[in-house]
């Protein structure tokens, strides 16, 4: 985890990578890049918990994955972790509010496809659902890469939209890697 300064906002900013997560009630935001990962942005405003999730494969539901990975390499894992983690803080489900971003279709080969984004972003909904979490706001999908920054304050989520091609290449490069060693494990 990265962790600059915001001169722009004036408090830290802690940047997940691909299969991190974090959560926290303190004075900072929280920031990620999403191509076809997603990531799930939790808020509970009563304690003014906030956490924040980036997986990039939905996962399968198997012993060695469900209970050895503890990483959020998996969407499966990923939810499950963020969640925990937020009641350690002091959140309370029936409080828990959430945003979901990202499942962007950037690596050309899978497009027009049942493909990863759309998987991710299937089974955030999906876990989100099982638990009674409610989504107040969703920006997935399309062909494009974003940029979240998440106030753990407020829950308030920023987004950008990234054009820059060298940007975009850096993501599916990453992703790309990712998606030829799951297909290697499967």
């Amino acid at each position: 985890m990265h962790v600059p300064h915001s001169t722009k906002f004036g408090k830290k900013v802690k940047i997940i990578q691909p299969g991190e997560y974090h959560v926290s009630s303190e004075d900072e935001m929280i920031g990620t890049m999403l191509g076809s990962c997603v990531s799930v942005c939790l808020y509970d405003p009563v304690v003014k918990v906030s956490g924040m999730n980036h997986f990039m494969l939905p996962g399968r539901i198997v012993q060695s994955d469900m209970f050895n990975d503890k990483s959020a390499r998996y969407g499966v894992t990923a939810i499950t972790e963020l969640l925990m983690l937020m009641e350690k803080h002091g959140a309370e489900r029936k409080n828990i509010r959430a945003k979901v971003f990202g499942g962007g279709n950037v690596i050309p080969a899978m497009r027009g496809t049942n493909s990863i984004p759309f998987d991710n972003v299937r089974l955030a909904c999906l876990m989100l659902e099982i638990e009674d979490i409610p989504i107040d706001e969703m920006a997935v999908g399309g062909s494009n890469a974003r940029k979240i920054i998440m106030e753990v304050a407020t829950g308030t989520v920023f987004m950008k939209t990234i054009t820059r091609s060298d940007v975009i290449e850096k993501i599916k490069d990453q992703e790309s890697s990712y998606v030829r060693g799951r297909l290697d494990v499967a």
